[in-house]
């Protein structure tokens, strides 16, 4: 029976040893039940950015931007749409298309993603199906596969315009622990810019619309075409970051029309973790 006894506490102890020596190769950042993206967050819901590239002389532009007004339909306020102008289809030529809708950050966008055609867009700036870049007919898969995770974080923005100055105030809540480095982007959007745009559909047999509307135009960086950064040490639950910012808007600009779109992105990848965007007037 001892023998049995001394059998059965030296199996015991070994046990017990192994749970400590296991322990001990647990390693920082600890996680608190939800991942950096985000997760599980409860009742908070993630919005999804699509930056579309297009030109006001892409004649298959039309139809890639009723596919995104259309997802727009679907999703409501989870999606978020920024059109980026930018490349040989947002040229400026003499006559109809002589207004430039071109600015040094869709331009640094462009370039740095390495758009070659359009219609093309970016979905959070995350891959789906392998690839960054993603044609009008893959944007709906792109977004459901993130639309139902965790924000994140929470972003809310406060604009305040007067006489062609906008102060933009965004603030932004941690919803989880992580040792990731983040940046916050913010840009100012129109909407209603009347302008003629090239298109394909038989129903112009000109190939052009004269009375098209641009929508969602991004027109200007407002702290930088990356942003600014955000933390550079491990962040927490209910963490908060405040970032302030003065806009002069362009005298063509119509107030009326903008917005501010705000994100946080994650600066390794520069996957957008939570978007959201503010109406000058509501």
């Amino acid at each position: 029976m001892n023998l049995k006894k001394n059998i059965s506490t030296a199996i015991f102890s070994f046990i017990v040893l192994l749970f400590f020596v296991g322990c001990d190769k647990i390693e920082p950042p600890y996680k608190t039940g939800v991942d950096c993206d985000g997760n599980n967050v409860g009742d908070q819901v993630r919005k999804v950015l699509l930056e579309e590239f297009t030109g006001h002389q892409c004649p298959q532009c039309p139809a890639g931007s009723e596919i995104a007004s259309d997802l727009k339909a679907f999703y409501g306020d989870r999606l978020v749409l920024m059109k980026i102008h930018s490349g040989y289809f947002a040229r400026v030529s003499d006559g109809m298309f002589s207004y430039d809708f071109t600015n040094p950050a869709g331009d640094a966008l462009y370039d740095f993603f390495g758009i070659t055609h359009n219609p093309i867009g970016l979905i959070n700036r995350k891959e789906y199906e392998g690839s960054l870049l993603h044609p009008p007919g893959a944007w709906g898969g792109a977004i459901s596969q993130i639309i139902d995770q965790g924000p994140g974080f929470l972003i809310d923005i406060h604009l305040h315009y007067e006489q062609g100055n906008l102060h933009v105030n965004i603030e932004i809540t941690s919803l989880i622990t992580c040792l990731n480095t983040y940046y916050v982007s913010a840009f100012l959007i129109e909407d209603g810019i009347i302008s003629p745009q090239r298109t394909n559909n038989p129903n112009y047999p000109s190939g052009i619309i004269e009375d098209y509307e641009h929508t969602n135009v991004l027109r200007k960086a407002i702290n930088g075409v990356w942003g600014e950064l955000m933390n550079d040490d491990t962040i927490s639950p209910q963490d908060s970051f405040n970032h302030d910012y003065q806009v002069q808007l362009d005298a063509h600009w119509v107030p009326e029309n903008s917005s501010v779109i705000a994100f946080v992105y994650n600066e390794s990848n520069k996957e957008i973790i939570q978007v959201e965007i503010e109406a000058f007037f509501n």
